[in-house]
């Protein structure tokens, strides 16, 4: 981490593994709404129960282990700063023969894989915006031509609101990460957003934020859809447009 203001990478690593602690203690680390609606995410932008997953920041592999479940034929990476969560990870789901966990900070990670899909699940906002260039050119070397990289924040106004209102409820590192900003980077690195949703999950209002990104490809060809078909749709909209 390069500005000398954030906390260093074995500052943050003590404190996940301290808070970890606390959340098994009080049994709080079991799979919730947040780790659901990624799921439901995952699939409906493409994850196939044969596909390879790398999930940079897994922690202590809760949403590691559902992944897993559904990749029937496929495989998971798990990846954190925290040698003790990853250790701990290993006797944890030794269980699973489609999961492994790897200590690294993704600053110099290097494997000789591609993936199918790379995961950030809620790990952006934590890491400092300075060090997404690097992240971004790693994940670059990682995803599949074909693959595509889901990422989960929460709301930038939604935790702008905590950082004023309770600050109490921020992390070590809980930065608001604005679109704008971060296509920075993903632009540089030949990305493009796919899809784009902001949900609610824990407050009436939109508190997250998913994303889909992919390599930029240009079409070979395109496909004119049959008349039927455009008029079918046309018919549909306006039907559920007279019901409202």
């Amino acid at each position: 981490m390069s500005n000398s203001n954030n906390p260093s990478y074995s500052d943050v690593s003590k404190y996940y593994d301290s808070e970890w602690a606390k959340l098994e203690k009080e049994k709080l680390t079991g799979i919730n709404s947040r780790h659901r609606y990624i799921m439901k995410y995952l699939i409906e932008n493409g994850m196939k129960s044969n596909h390879s997953v790398l999930e940079i920041g897994c922690g202590i592999g809760t949403l590691s282990s559902f992944i897993c479940s559904k990749l029937k034929k496929g495989k998971l990476t798990g990846v954190d700063i925290s040698p003790e969560t990853i250790e701990q990870n290993k006797i944890r789901y030794k269980h699973l023969n489609n999961v492994e966990f790897i200590v690294s900070d993704m600053t110099d990670f290097s494997i000789d894989e591609k993936y199918d899909i790379i995961i950030l699940p809620d790990v952006l906002e934590h890491i400092p915006i300075e060090a997404h260039d690097n992240i971004f050119k790693t994940i670059k070397s990682l995803i599949k031509p074909d693959g595509f990289i889901f990422i989960n924040i929460p709301n930038p106004y939604a935790l702008e609101y905590l950082h004023v209102h309770h600050k109490e409820l921020l992390q070590i590192i809980d930065q608001p990460i604005y679109t704008n900003i971060l296509l920075n980077t993903v632009y540089k690195y030949d990305f493009y957003i796919d899809n784009l949703k902001t949900y609610a999950v824990f407050y009436e209002e939109p508190d997250y934020q998913m994303m889909v990104l992919k390599p930029r490809k240009a079409f070979e060809s395109m496909t004119v859809k049959p008349k039927f078909n455009v008029l079918l749709n046309s018919l549909k909209l306006r039907i559920a447009d007279l019901l409202k």
